[in-house]
């Protein structure tokens, strides 16, 4: 007896699904005939019977003999057996071009894209990420000449249209939301108010940064002008003059959690001082490999800031 033809064994948990010749043939990009055709084979390949050809309403619908309702049922097994070889044959062929180059800055390639080439590394040894601290602005060239697949990097602004954006004919998928907080010294008493605190001292950014935006938003919110300001651009030297008593400062929990913070408290207050969004931009069109990086990705930044964008 000749073996069974797997695909013919989907042809016919096509028909029961369907109900139909002609549905099952729309629904397999087949036509009605051919579809006929492989029942037939598959009759012959395990001499049975298993379209009740008396019962099929002048044609249209199809219905199987209690043989082949058994063999249909074992087709689903069948179905997910090939999809599991065909994700394993794009793993296979992609071979040496199985490389995803990650570019972004210091914060979210620590706290997102190294615990994710850890989690690779258990679950996807095939798969090899190339990193590269860059800036927005060198990452997005890089990215549209090829040599970055993904830029990590945020947006304090809505969303636009792909395409339209920040970065045209490229790609910004939101990643996660990332909310900014406002840390005091820990020697400091309890600020009375937020407009107290707005009044006194502060570590802050430069301008265009979205730390010290948020800052001014809050100042002009609250009717205060801030008091002296030290401008830093890098969060542990920020992070060390809080500690040291200098003046308040506003950061992202992303950076919170990946720097020390002794000597710094977080002031808690139930207003929303505001958020960024973490994105991941590139083009259009990605290889497997890429979405294969960027589902980890998204899963560790959910696990570490707590959800999607929102």
């Amino acid at each position: 007896m000749p073996p069974i033809d797997p695909h013919r064994l989907l042809v016919l948990r096509a028909v029961h699904r369907t109900g139909s010749v002609q549905a099952a043939a729309a629904a397999l990009h087949l036509t009605a005939s051919g579809v006929s055709q492989h029942l037939s084979r598959l009759e012959a390949e395990t001499r049975l019977v298993l379209l009740d050809r008396t019962r099929r309403g002048g044609g249209r619908s199809a219905q199987l003999t209690s043989a082949g309702t058994a063999l249909a049922a074992r087709a689903d097994g069948v179905a997910l057996a090939l999809a599991e070889a065909q994700r394993e044959a794009d793993r296979l062929r992609e071979g040496t071009q199985g490389t995803v180059r990650v570019g972004g800055f210091a914060t979210a390639l620590g706290r997102l894209v190294v615990p994710a080439l850890l989690e690779l590394a258990v679950n996807d040894p095939a798969l090899h990420v190339q990193v590269r601290e860059v800036s927005a602005e060198e990452g997005v060239g890089l990215v549209r000449a090829g040599e970055l697949d993904l830029l990590l990097g945020e947006r304090y602004s809505e969303a636009t249209a792909p395409g339209t954006g920040p970065h045209p004919g490229l790609v910004e998928d939101d990643l996660c939301r990332d909310h900014f907080r406002v840390v005091v010294p820990r020697v400091w008493a309890p600020p009375a108010s937020l407009g107290d605190l707005l009044a006194g001292p502060w570590v802050t950014t430069a301008r265009r940064h979205g730390a010290r935006q948020i800052l001014e938003q809050l100042s002009a919110r609250h009717g205060v002008e801030t008091g002296h300001q030290h401008v830093c651009t890098e969060s542990p030297t920020m992070l060390a003059l809080v500690a040291a008593g200098v003046g308040a400062a506003i950061l992202p929990d992303l950076t919170l959690s990946s720097v020390p913070t002794d000597g710094v408290v977080t002031y808690g207050t139930a207003e929303d001082i505001g958020s960024r969004v973490l994105t991941v931009v590139g083009p259009d069109h990605r290889s497997t490999a890429t979405h294969r990086f960027e589902r980890v990705l998204r899963e560790i930044a959910r696990t570490t800031l707590g959800g999607e964008p929102g």
